[in-house]
């Protein structure tokens, strides 16, 4: 998936030799594939990036800012990123470009700290750039997609990085909406619309193998109670997770669906929040050991 491109050109003939970096830099995010490949071939060959060692590929997503803001923060990044860092326009925000053995200190550190006061940083992605690699675009999408990913999960995806993100950008490509979740999964879309800790408690076991001390841990319930809760899911859950390939599907439609609709994990929740104890119904189901195989032997 291809992220939307700096539309700012050169004029044919209005750029002088004194211009000659800001050609390049525009260059790198030219529509045009040679351009882009002559600009990233120049940047290497002066030394303004690395030509070994890694190189990653930032993308800084801003909340609502002022042009003058914008204008100010770019002028910071410049400033004191100019020994490690190109900086280059984007819908959106910035595409950062880090020789990161230059950098003396982390770099997303650095990005936060030279902000200034009205600037909101609402998401950093990034990817790395290889050095067998021509064409800066590509990376640039990778790191777009995971800033995006970043932006509507939050801080339980644990990285930033694209190539953590494999899972969530697979996700992150699907198109529909709801609907399809619905004829998917029905199991998903009957948690959707369930009680908030019953989604959190399945989705947290399946996040952690279907391994029931890992759950409990997440959870901070015992595993009494974590049966419980199993054990008194809707029958379409039940049988979803008594089933592999339901399972495996009920598992990517929970984050599909809060991907689409940002909502928060458990670890984002407060402590009274995500420890509420569900309504109690009177429903015969079957034992657990007989829909969770993996549950053997972890107690």
């Amino acid at each position: 998936m291809n992220s939307e491109r700096s539309t700012i050109e050169p004029a044919e003939g209005s750029w002088s030799i004194s211009d000659d970096r800001a050609f390049v830099l525009i260059d790198m995010l030219s529509d045009h594939r040679d351009r882009r490949r002559h600009a990233l071939r120049t940047a290497r060959a002066r030394r303004w990036l690395d030509s070994y060692g890694e190189v990653v590929v930032r993308s800084v997503l801003l909340g609502t800012t002022s042009t003058m803001e914008r204008d100010e923060y770019a002028r910071a990044l410049r400033h004191d990123g100019r020994d490690h860092t190109l900086v280059l326009d984007h819908v959106g925000g910035f595409v950062l470009v880090t020789s990161e053995r230059r950098a003396a200190s982390p770099v997303d550190e650095w990005v936060r700290s030279v902000a200034p006061a009205g600037v909101r940083i609402s998401a950093i992605g990034s990817a790395v750039l290889h050095a067998d690699e021509d064409d800066l675009l590509g990376v640039v999408d990778e790191a777009r997609t995971a800033a995006e990913i970043v932006g509507q999960v939050g801080d339980a995806l644990g990285s930033t990085r694209a190539e953590d993100l494999g899972g969530w950008r697979l996700l992150h490509a699907i198109g529909g909406g709801p609907q399809l979740v619905t004829s998917a999964s029905p199991a998903a879309d009957e948690l959707w619309h369930a009680d908030p800790v019953r989604r959190e408690t399945v989705e947290t076991y399946l996040d952690s193998g279907c391994n029931v001390v890992v759950a409990c841990e997440r959870l901070h319930i015992h595993r009494t109670t974590l049966y419980y809760r199993l054990d008194t899911m809707p029958e379409v859950v039940r049988d979803a997770l008594a089933d592999g390939l339901k399972r495996s599907t009920l598992h990517l439609s929970l984050k599909l669906l809060r991907l689409w609709n940002d909502v928060p994990t458990a670890s984002e929740r407060s402590s009274a929040s995500s420890r509420r104890r569900r309504v109690s119904e009177t429903r015969t189901v079957a034992p657990v050991r007989q829909l969770h195989p993996q549950t053997a032997g972890t107690e």
